[in-house]
């Protein structure tokens, strides 16, 4: 709390007079992923970095931050609402990245689904360490999932 009330310049009870925790969780957890989104590069070039950079070492505190925030969805719904708002922002920018392929992608919105699905649950499984999984493997498998789905 004390971090945004110094960012915003304003004191800790106007700002709880304001908002409810729950809504600053949301928010601030919006504004990290907001700030990470890449900038806009040709579809092939995303794509790449997406896969690239997918189980990157720099990657994994947005993965603990994104595990946590779909735990804490169930209950909150601040949070589903937010993270509602950014998984569908970066599902339709991987969907468009993989539609501009001419005749490769038949269904963007359905593969930008099962790659993030994919993605989701070997970044769950690299953070609990509890396989042999590395993050060259788990980027290989993902990469294997791309090839699949674009033929």
């Amino acid at each position: 709390t004390r971090a945004v009330t110094d960012r915003a310049g304003v004191g800790r009870g106007l700002l709880n007079h304001y908002f409810r925790w729950p809504d600053l969780r949301a928010l601030a957890w919006e504004a990290i992923f907001a700030e990470v989104e890449e900038p806009e590069a040709a579809p092939d070039q995303a794509l790449e970095a997406w896969l690239a950079t997918a189980f990157a070492p720099e990657a994994r505190a947005y993965w603990r931050l994104w595990l946590e925030a779909t735990n804490l969805a169930a209950s909150d719904p601040a949070m589903a609402a937010g993270l509602t708002r950014v998984q569908g922002r970066m599902l339709e920018r991987l969907a468009a990245d993989l539609g501009a392929v001419p005749g490769r992608c038949p269904d963007p919105k359905g593969t930008a689904l099962r790659l993030t699905a994919l993605q989701d649950g070997l970044a769950g499984l690299l953070l609990a360490g509890t396989t042999d999984l590395t993050p060259e493997v788990a980027e290989a498998h993902l990469r294997r999932a791309f090839a699949l789905e674009m033929g």
